[in-house]
Parts: structure tokens; sequence; C-alpha cells
């Protein structure tokens, strides 16, 4: 990767009337996991999702890895699609239809999907699914589900993965289950991440620096271990 895995400064307004709510959020992060915490409305995900470009800011910048992908002074504003981050909503958007492989492969070229490589497969096997590959995703557990959300996210080769609240459904077990897996992914690879979460501990425990969210403003911007003391997992 060339460049800061991440540079965000934004103000996205949604909502009318009484409705209307206002975020206005600044970040950046060089490598590794960066944390956007707060309680639930704050603005955590509207952020998220406007780093992936689903949603448009209403002023600002966006650059990742070294190229501008939203810029409202020059207007410039690259698709979702065209962005190569990797987006995993809180409730996974799995595909029923498609069984577990077919869910990771979905993303690729139609080639890749036909026939999926050996990247694919040791995917599969490095997120403990690859004994579920032909099983369809309505038979999985929350925990399984969220692996292969995950797959599917890494298997496009992003260069930046963002992740809503990927753990909140889980028991503890679990959450430390797949949140160890998900640094290992991560460090094997070299890839920077933005993760949302409500919860400290997976804050702390996941975290290289921190966003505090209040009210629709990203405030404070401190390396995990300043905010929630010594990092569990170092």
């Amino acid at each position: 990767m060339t460049g800061v895995a991440l540079e965000a400064d934004v103000t996205l307004a949604v909502g009318r009337g009484a409705a209307a709510f206002t975020v206005e959020a600044r970040m950046s992060i060089d490598a590794g996991v960066l944390v956007l915490f707060g309680p639930s409305g704050a603005g955590k995900t509207l952020t998220l999702r406007s780093i992936a470009g689903l949603l448009r800011p209403s002023r600002g910048l966006v650059r990742a890895g070294g190229e501008v992908l939203f810029d409202a002074d020059r207007g410039i504003d690259v698709p979702a699609h065209l962005r190569r981050i990797g987006y995993v909503p809180q409730q996974q958007a799995l595909f029923p239809h498609l069984d577990v492989l077919g869910n990771v492969v979905f993303g690729l070229s139609r080639g890749e999907r036909k026939r999926p490589g050996p990247e694919v497969l040791g995917l599969l096997d490095e997120l403990g699914i690859a004994h579920l590959a032909s099983a369809r995703v309505g038979s999985l557990s929350g925990g399984e589900r969220q692996r292969v959300a995950l797959g599917r996210a890494l298997a496009a080769r992003p260069r930046l993965l963002l992740l809503d609240e990927p753990f909140s459904a889980l028991d503890r077990a679990a959450r430390e289950e797949l949140g160890r897996k998900l640094r290992e992914a991560l460090d094997r690879r070299g890839l920077s991440a933005v993760l949302v979460t409500h919860d400290p501990d997976e804050a702390a425990a996941l975290g290289d620096r921190v966003v505090r969210f209040e009210r629709g403003r990203g405030v404070v911007a401190l390396a995990a271990g300043e905010m929630f003391g010594p990092n569990p997992r170092r």
C-alpha cells in the first residue's frame, strides 16, 4: 500500500426538520485498525458509509492508499464499487440462495467465481469455514455467518476493510475468537481496517487508534492504550 491507509475529513447531513442530524468527523491511520467508538446514534455508521461511498458527504475529503476517493471542492466522488474497499455491514447481507463458497466469491470476476483458485480456498481454511463451503448460509451460526461475510470482503483483495459492529450479535467467547481471526487476517495481508463498535473491551482488544464519537462528532483521536489502558492483545 502506498500513502496513508486512510485520511478522512467529512461532514454529513441526513434527515430533515426535527429529524435532521449532522456528523462531523476527522480521522487518519497509517496502518492497523482504527476504531470508531461511541454510543449508538452518535454517527459512527454514517461516517463508515461515507468512507465506503454509500453516502455522499456535504463537504470534505476522503483519501485511501494515496488515492482521492471524495473531494467536495474538486467534484470527485468515486463510486463505491470502484473504491476497492471491503465493507462488512452489521447484518452481513449474505445471499440465502448461495452456499458459503458462492457468497465468498460473489464479488470476484466471472472466471474466479466459476473456478475459485487456491487463494480463495486458502481463505476459507484460514477463517475456519472450509468444511462449510457447500452449506447454505441459513444453516450457519451467527459466528459462522460473520466469517463468511469477512471472507467475502477479503476475497475481493481490498486496500481497506470497513466493519460495522461485526461482533455485536455474538457471545463473548465467539467475539474473542473471531476478533483473533480478524487481526491475524489483517496482519497477514498488511491490510488496515476501520471498525465501528460501542464496546470498550472490543475497541481496546482490536484497535490501534480510536476516534471517540459524541453527538455526531468524532471528537478525540488517541492510541487505544491511551483511551482504554494497555491493550490485552499486546
